[in-house]
């Protein structure tokens, strides 16, 4: 029988800085983490460390052609992974960030294939979580922000879902009770126009097109 992955309790909303250094160190040396988000449990790595993001791709039996959402700490993070972020995308950002929005934008060069999968492109947002944000501060990087479950397996909203789906093969799992949202975010192509819903979560596309004065469609 496999052992259990090293759990340890965190406050959602107000972390003891000794779990945030705790999981920053085991980022910084490629580890795999699972932490509480604003949507579900999530599985991150350093983006910027090929190994850890190859590990995500294997624990979560995840497709190679499927991209890897990423997590980043602040607005001005957005130039460290992506092109540019158009204006209207811009507007959605300012008005939903932090906040379960993930923008799909054209991928800065230095990210890796594995995270964009081949596309070009790379999903983005900022999570609405002082232990996320806090832990994304100490580590100075962005990171990968997946679900943490086996790929196509039932949404993590407990650290119960965490563990069952992946069991020993996190180095750390941050155990902040249930999510407080329980549905995932919500993608939106911004890749060009007109902007397209990949997924629809926790942000309706009425919400999106009231923002932006017009009617926002699924990718068909």
């Amino acid at each position: 029988m496999s052992k259990k992955p090293k759990i340890t309790p965190v406050n959602f909303m107000h972390p003891d800085p000794a779990v945030v250094e705790e999981a920053a160190a085991v980022l910084r040396r490629g580890g795999l983490v699972a932490f509480p988000t604003d949507t579900l449990y999530a599985l991150g790595a350093d983006l910027f460390r090929p190994e850890a993001v190859a590990r995500v791709l294997e624990v979560k039996k995840r497709p190679q052609d499927k991209p890897i959402p990423v997590l980043i700490g602040k607005m001005e993070d957005v130039n460290e992974v992506a092109r540019e972020l158009p204006g209207a995308a811009w507007q959605l950002a300012e008005r939903f960030w932090p906040g379960p929005l993930t923008l799909v934008l054209l991928a800065a060069p230095k990210i890796p294939e594995a995270v964009t999968a081949g596309t070009g492109t790379v999903g983005i947002r900022i999570p609405k979580s002082h232990l996320i944000l806090e832990i994304l501060a100490a580590l100075d990087r962005p990171i990968t922000g997946t679900s943490a479950n086996r790929s196509g397996g039932v949404d993590p909203v407990t650290v119960a879902d965490v563990v069952r789906g992946l069991g020993n093969r996190c180095d750390l799992v941050l155990d902040g009770g249930r999510v407080p949202g329980g549905t995932a975010s919500t993608v939106l192509d911004c890749t060009e126009l007109p902007f397209r819903i990949i997924r629809e979560g926790a942000i309706t596309a009425q919400a999106l097109g009231a923002v932006l004065g017009k009617e926002i469609l699924h990718l068909s």
